[in-house]
């Protein structure tokens, strides 16, 4: 023992940093298990709480309110790391500039250069929305603003309100209001806005440092970024001069009825036809002076329309005219001009057509498809055909023949099927049937091999369709009594996606709704105050307002073989709140 202890002592001489390392190496693991054991109490990093906190603005270079200001840099420290989001859509400057300020993010500094001149005895306010964001997270600074003036005082007052959408009283998201201290009917179309604010998601607005006086207000889409009216917009405007501070504006917006009507594209997706598509209706049908192949070889085709009227496809009829692989269209069309009036325009289009590459066995097949082929006949014969349709065959190509003694119509009685007299009427790719067709009876639509044909000569082979109709019971009837009585009163009845089902004018004895199907309803009115039997929105070359709109607050749910009867005085509830909850769509705002 004494040598073991003797020779211990003699190494830790020779050794003295050895204790410490013994006591490192030994406190090293105890940590490790401490370190262990604390970081098995969950599974993963725990990262601590999301950041929810918008960023805030500590100082600013000049201060926020500051008066006579004529630099053109506004510097603006924040307590955090930002990033934008959207500058050109969120910032609103008032008054606007056309060159809209240069906004900028260094670290926590918001930049913001001035493009323009600065107006001489003005307030600005600069309105940021949700474009300035915290860096981590993209928390915006919601609503954030910076106001100066470039004379000695700075405005203060206020003028809010609401943009309803007048004909379903949706609030409109995202519509610019203005204010004009110009009050002459020509400021709203040439005159920028003297002051300007966007609405949010409820519809309201608030124009901020607006100086003492009265003023025009209006509201606007802007489509063309300009800050006044021009054709083609949408559009409200108060009758009355608003005076700040005023919170109680309306504006009845409308949709502008013109519409932008012009040639979309033109396709020949198979050889035998070529589709021209317009983005509107237009007041005329399109022409077609000549329509020739690449050789001037006269093409040869029949034009049908679509049911809007904005889809006119030419079939071509003859093999000659298929086969050619350029079609060149002279046409004349109605379009509307850079002031949304209708003109006629003439133009010249080239068509071609690009036959697929297939493979000799590919071809071969199309070709026995083609000899083999057969028209294929629809109908909207069902099991509960409705009392009120009209009974017809739909072609999916233009009629060319129609053998009517080989259409049959029978009626199911037990096991015997028996003749039912019918008339016929066709259009180009329909043929109506009509017939005195009973409730509750089962009845059969037999078309015979060959009895249609299309131009192109493919006849159809034999089919049948079966239908059963519907009874009186399986349907409700509604009628809606106004109050206060007004003969100008229309009726309207909703589905539960606010869309119109039926329209009728309020007589004396009401307004009567047959044939409805059990279902739940809403209803709206308008008053038809021109008296042209539709709702008529507002014009501002009229300087008319919209025709007044209102809902029934309550939904109406009708049952099979019911009669209802609604009592509705529409003037016991204010209008903006006449609307079900369960109807109200933002206009505007994207989902």
């Amino acid at each position: 023992m004494n040598s073991f202890l003797s020779k211990y002592m003699a190494d830790t001489k020779r050794h003295r940093w050895f204790p410490l390392v013994l006591w490192v190496f030994v406190l090293g693991i105890l940590s490790l298990g401490t370190f262990n054991s604390c970081a098995n109490r969950g599974t993963g990093p725990q990262g601590g709480p999301r950041d929810s906190i918008p960023p805030f603005a500590v100082k600013s270079e000049p201060e926020n309110g500051a008066v006579d200001f004529h630099g053109s840099h506004i510097e603006v420290l924040f307590n955090e790391y930002l990033q934008l989001d959207n500058v050109s859509q969120n910032l609103m400057m008032s008054p606007p500039q056309q060159k809209p300020p240069v906004v900028k993010v260094r670290g926590k500094r918001l930049l913001i250069t001035f493009e323009e001149p600065l107006a001489d005895s003005t307030t600005y306010t600069l309105d940021f929305g949700a474009a300035v964001c915290d860096y981590t997270e993209k928390n915006p600074a919601h609503n954030y603003s910076f106001a100066f003036s470039t004379g000695p005082e700075i405005d203060t007052l206020e003028i809010e309100g609401i943009v309803i959408n007048a004909e379903d009283l949706n609030p409109v998201y995202g519509m610019l209001a203005g204010i004009h201290r110009d009050k002459s009917d020509s400021a709203f179309t040439q005159l920028p806005f003297t002051r300007i604010a966007k609405t949010d998601s409820t519809g309201h607005f608030r124009i901020g440092n607006v100086h003492a006086g009265s003023y025009r207000i209006y509201a606007l889409d802007d489509i063309s970024r300009d800050y006044r009216l021009t054709p083609g917009e949408s559009m409200a405007f108060a009758d009355d001069f608003v005076t700040p501070p005023d919170s109680a504006v309306v504006l009845w917006i409308s949709k502008d009825q013109k519409g932008k009507v012009y040639l979309a594209r033109i396709m020949r997706e198979k050889q035998h036809m070529i589709q021209l598509f317009f983005s509107a209706p237009p007041d005329s049908m399109a022409l077609f002076p000549s329509v020739r192949g690449a050789d001037s070889t006269e093409i040869h085709y029949l034009t049908t329309f679509s049911a809007r009227r904005d889809t006119v496809t030419l079939w071509l009829t003859d093999s000659l005219s298929i086969l050619q692989d350029t079609i060149v269209l002279e046409t004349r069309y109605r379009r509307t001009d850079s002031l949304y009036n209708m003109e006629w325009y003439s133009d010249t289009l080239r068509t071609i057509w690009r036959a697929p590459r297939l493979t000799e066995r590919a071809k071969a097949a199309l070709e026995r498809e083609k000899r083999n082929r057969k028209l294929e006949l629809k109908s909207n014969a069902r099991k509960s055909f409705e009392l009120f349709d009209t009974l017809s065959i739909l072609l999916p190509t233009p009629l060319g023949i129609l053998e009517k003694d080989s259409i049959h119509l029978f009626e199911q009685v037990d096991t015997v099927l028996r003749p039912v007299t019918f008339t016929c009427q066709t259009t180009d790719m329909r043929i109506y049937l009509f017939a005195n067709l009973a409730e509750g009876k089962q009845y059969e639509l037999h078309v015979d091999s060959g009895a249609v044909a299309d131009i192109y000569g493919v006849a159809n082979n034999k089919q049948k369709f079966q239908l059963q109709t519907k009874t009186a019971e399986d349907y409700s009837t509604l009628r809606v009594r106004v109050k206060p009585f007004d003969g100008r009163i229309c009726v309207q009845l909703l589905n539960g996606k606010d869309k119109v089902l039926h329209e009728k004018p309020h007589t004396a004895d009401g307004a009567f709704f047959r044939h409805l199907k059990p279902d739940t309803y809403y209803l709206r009115l308008y008053i038809d105050l021109n008296g042209d039997g539709k709702w008529t929105p507002g014009s501002w070359e009229d300087h008319r307002q919209p025709e007044p709109v209102y809902y029934y607050s309550q939904k109406v749910q009708t049952k099979a073989n019911w009669d209802f009867e609604e009592e509705w005085d529409y003037t016991l509830i204010p209008q903006l709140n006449s609307k079900p909850k369960e109807l109200i769509n933002v206009v505007g705002k994207k989902k």
